[in-house]
């Protein structure tokens, strides 16, 4: 059995697998995450965006999935020095379970974009902000702008009051920008491609744009358990 870690800057995954199956997992907020959490007598594989759990754990014998891991993934096109282990985990995760060519598009608090060919090369992708954090920064960064929720839908027509332009401004662009994207990406590839998402904001985009498939809650997780077994294999 091994434990498994997405530490996210807002959400954290913990999961259980065994024999290659994920069992069971939860999702906790980041900040709530602590060494008491993890199990001492198991072995544990993670990513994180967040480099501070990485020294708040180093007295843990942990796996972070990083560059540089021994992976399937030709990752030779770019500098992946600067490369996400989540975005990492869902590369390997699209090679594993997708028909390539596949985008992954993660839909976090940052929305990101992983291409990968035929040939399981990564050819690059995008970043960009996710709705929640459209909001934060409009609230955050004016006098009179309220911090609107990502529930109430945005309103069919022209806004009528502050809030609802404010959602129909950020959820429109947020789409169309997603939409945008995926048309740049699909630029560099001969043929069809395969559109993948995950992520906590996944549901939103899925209905609000065409041909997306939802890959499932573990997707990012599943990555980092195949970095784990490639990685013991190669021990």
């Amino acid at each position: 059995m091994v434990i498994l870690l997405n530490i996210g800057n807002t959400h954290t995954v913990i999961a259980e697998a065994e024999n290659g199956k994920i069992n069971s997992s939860r999702k906790i907020l980041t900040t709530e995450l602590n060494s008491g959490m993890l199990p001492k007598a198991m072995p544990i594989a993670a990513a994180t965006v967040v480099p501070e759990f990485r020294v708040r754990f180093k007295d843990r014998d942990i796996f972070w999935l990083q560059p540089g891991c021994p992976c399937d993934i030709d990752l030779s096109r770019g500098d992946s020095s600067t490369l996400g282990a989540d975005r990492l985990a869902n590369l390997i995760a699209l090679a594993d379970e997708f028909p390539l060519p596949a985008l992954c598009i993660d839909f976090g608090t940052a929305i990101t974009f992983e291409l990968l060919d035929e040939n399981k090369v990564f050819l690059g992708g995008a970043i960009a902000p996710g709705r929640a954090l459209l909001r934060n920064c409009m609230h955050d960064y004016t006098a009179q702008l309220p911090l609107v929720s990502l529930k109430t839908p945005p309103p069919k027509g022209p806004g009528t009051a502050t809030g609802d332009q404010m959602i129909l401004g950020i959820d429109s662009g947020a789409a169309g920008a997603v939409k945008e994207l995926i048309q740049i990406m699909r630029q560099s590839i001969d043929g069809d491609l395969n559109l993948v998402a995950t992520g906590g904001d996944a549901e939103f985009f899925i209905k609000n744009i065409s041909g997306i498939e939802y890959a499932g809650d573990d997707f990012t997780l599943n990555g980092i358990l195949k970095a784990w077994e490639i990685y013991k294999k190669c021990k």
